[in-house]
């Protein structure tokens, strides 16, 4: 099948409602995800001695087949992973990976058309992300499911949950997850958390000229390890605090 990114982000969506309200036709709502890196947070659903998953950057794209026929598809990449690929290809390589091992980068699967009465878009069933390294041993596999992604005008595409289950050197681990975009880092020059640099609200009196760009309506923090802003609500959470 062949893919092609679709360039929606929360601008054009935004232009589309504007318009709505010049009074040009409406057209029924479409399923929109937000381009670019997630802050993603993992809730264990169960006990394990696994070593638990941090909060991470995640990439979340939407593609269309150019077959209209077929539907259109969502992609996870776990930056991760993707990190894993880019310390392997440096010379010299500080991950080697094996050539023999089954390898999929990331984890794709067909998507709904439009939201549903609960405003989100689904995206069952996908394939499972999977990468082995020779040095150092390691061994993950990202299996994803129940992927969602809440689409309304005040967020177009910029929430999103989903079941995970991680296997990593055979300790295998469920998580609920959740993500917002866009990704913003909440780390100070020393490397110290601090959660001023997660407000939307500009403080020019402080010398903050902007805010983070998150949404006003979005409960978040500085997670103190992974050092991004990250949603302490639950999703979807569209209201005012």
């Amino acid at each position: 099948m062949n893919l092609r990114l679709i360039g929606l982000g929360t601008g054009a969506a935004l232009f589309a409602s504007s318009l709505a309200g010049c009074g040009a036709q409406q057209q029924d709502p479409q399923c929109v995800v937000a381009k670019g890196s997630f802050a993603t947070v993992y809730t264990p659903k169960n006990t394990t001695t696994c070593t638990p998953l941090k909060p991470e950057a995640v990439g979340l794209e939407k593609y269309f087949s150019e077959d209209p026929a077929a539907k259109d598809t969502a992609a996870i990449r776990v930056r991760r992973v993707g990190q894993m690929v880019i310390d392997a290809a440096k010379a010299p390589p500080t991950v080697v990976l094996d050539p023999d091992a089954p390898t999929s980068l990331q984890s794709v699967g067909e998507m709904t058309d439009v939201p549903g009465r609960d405003d989100f878009c689904e995206v069952p069933k996908l394939g499972a992300t999977q990468l082995v390294a020779r040095t150092p041993a390691l061994s993950l596999t990202y299996a994803w499911s129940n992927l969602r992604i809440y689409n309304t005008p005040e967020i177009p595409g910029t929430q999103f949950t989903a079941d995970l289950t991680y296997t990593e050197n055979g300790c295998i681990a469920e998580y609920t997850v959740k993500g917002i975009w866009p990704l913003v880092s909440c780390a100070t020059s020393d490397k110290k958390p601090d959660d001023v640099k997660c407000d939307p609200r500009a403080d020019p009196a402080a010398g903050r000229h902007r805010g983070s760009g998150i949404n006003p309506i979005f409960p978040v923090k500085c997670d103190p390890v992974a050092l991004i802003c990250v949603l302490t609500g639950e999703v979807p959470s569209d209201k005012q605090p």
